[in-house]
């Protein structure tokens, strides 16, 4: 196993207070006092006495079976005279009920439970929508938290009690048709996050393994040219060290990391990564209509493409198993902030700094190239600010300048004599000429400012690239 040496020594400062958008300085590769000085080979951490319960834990799991409830669906449907539906002949009044559909309703869960001693009790218990019962008496389990195979337990009985392990039914979808709802069911085992689970050799376990994995990627990918910096590879105009805290960032609490808890995040993903390995992310599905999936969070016709673009690194072209792998995850991640970067460099060629270009890839990963290259263009070296305060004091340029046309269209309304109404036409071609350029501005300066959320997701990779450039790692 490896891990990366991060030598690269930032210039920026960040200093960020809740989750508020800031003023972020990016980053000049081009300025930096040292560089990276590539993957170091180091000791191998030892296997924690905790992962070696855990994979007990879950093979304890394998043999356990998890039963489901359907429930029919049913809908009234008035019948004919002869006996078929309202349609099929004259109507009776009389009405039947017609099966429709199911509904998942009920589904096992069992759980691995180690006490103080390192001894595993397995039980299960039914999830009733976002609702766990469990009726062992050898067990007292209360769910703090539903979040599928991720949901977080608190163990009263045994006393000194972890979830360890847990065996989930995947479902998709929860409503259709019998034969539908049962070929989307899927058994999964995952170690669910707990603080109880973290400990220095634990979090070195799991930081060795994420290590180890772009490690692979980078040996893959070392001889594909890049598209955002021609004549350099991939690996070389976007070093590791920067995926690395893309993947960290990616599923970090943003308002955490903004408000300075970028160690405790990155454990969390660092306990995770021990436990579960390449199953990490396995699962995850985004709920924010997207549907982004595992570690990389692609959605399916952004990974396609990249299959299509890019055949020369040999991605797995079905989208969920390509996302449920990795390596195959992290190295579609590379390529398409390498892609992204390179759009970037076309369209916004005269601001375009090479020493952005992962910052470029990174932001377009999170908010699209066309705006970024706009920012860069409009903004220069400011591209990644929040221009909010910019924007507002435009905003109310133009409100002002609005409300004095429209009181010198009714002055002139009311003028009396000539002199007047020409000197209020005078002062109305001025004002509306300056309205038009506020309003050019204006729409100007918002279709090439990141948008907040942009900007904030920047600002949370700045705090994790700090966290990592201050450790070794």
């Amino acid at each position: 196993m490896t891990n990366i040496k991060f030598a690269i020594i930032f210039i920026f400062a960040l200093i960020l207070a809740g989750t508020a958008p800031q003023k972020t300085k990016a980053f000049d590769a081009t300025t930096s006092t040292s560089t990276l000085t590539g993957i170091k080979e180091l000791t191998v951490p030892p296997v924690p006495q905790i992962i070696t319960e855990i994979a007990q834990a879950k093979a304890m799991l394998q043999g356990v079976s998890l039963n489901y409830a359907l429930s029919p669906v049913y809908k009234n449907v008035k019948t004919s005279a002869k006996g078929g539906s309202a349609s099929g002949g004259k109507k009776t009044g009389k009405t039947t009920q017609v099966l429709t559909g199911y509904n998942l309703t009920a589904k096992d869960i069992a759980l691995a439970i180690a006490d103080q001693n390192g001894n595993i009790t397995i039980t299960k218990g039914m999830l009733v929508g976002t609702t766990m019962v469990f009726n062992d008496p050898a067990v007292n389990v209360n769910l703090l938290k539903f979040n599928g195979v991720n949901s977080s337990f608190q163990v009263n009985q045994p006393q000194g009690g972890t979830v360890v392990a847990l065996k989930y039914l995947i479902s998709n979808p929860d409503t259709g048709s019998k034969t539908k709802i049962e070929k989307g069911l899927s058994e999964s085992l995952y170690t669910p996050y707990s603080s109880q689970l973290s400990s220095p050799e634990v979090i070195a376990y799991g930081a060795a393994y994420l290590d180890g994995i772009i490690k692979n990627v980078v040996a893959d990918l070392q001889n594909i040219p890049s598209t955002a910096i021609p004549g350099e590879t991939i690996t070389q105009a976007i070093p590791p060290a920067m995926i690395k805290s893309l993947v960290y960032a990616e599923h970090t609490d943003t308002s955490k990391v903004l408000s300075g808890d970028v160690v405790d995040t990155a454990n969390q993903l660092n306990i995770l990564f021990a436990t579960n390995q390449g199953d990490t992310y396995k699962y995850s599905v985004s709920n924010d209509g997207y549907s982004s999936r595992g570690i990389a969070q692609f959605v399916g016709s952004t990974y396609l493409s990249l299959v299509s673009r890019h055949p020369e690194a040999g991605l797995n072209p079905d989208f969920v198993a390509g996302m449920q792998d990795h390596e195959n995850s992290i190295k579609a991640m590379y390529l398409l902030l390498d892609d992204y970067a390179g759009t970037v460099r076309v369209k916004a060629s005269q601001g375009f700094v090479s020493g952005h270009v992962f910052e470029y890839g990174a932001a377009a990963y999170n908010g699209g190239t066309a705006r970024v290259a706009s920012a860069v263009n409009t903004y220069g070296d400011n591209w990644n600010t929040d221009h909010s305060g910019e924007i507002n004091t435009v905003q109310d340029q133009l409100s002002s300048a609005k409300s004095a046309v429209a009181g010198l269209k009714k002055q002139i309304k009311t003028a009396k004599d000539k002199k007047t109404k020409a000197d209020l036409n005078s002062q109305l071609v001025a004002k509306t000429s300056q309205m038009n350029d506020l309003s050019g501005q204006l729409a100007k300066m918002q279709s090439a400012s990141l948008r907040n959320v942009t900007v904030n997701y920047l600002a949370k990779i700045y705090k994790v690239i700090q966290y990592f450039n201050g450790t070794t790692v």
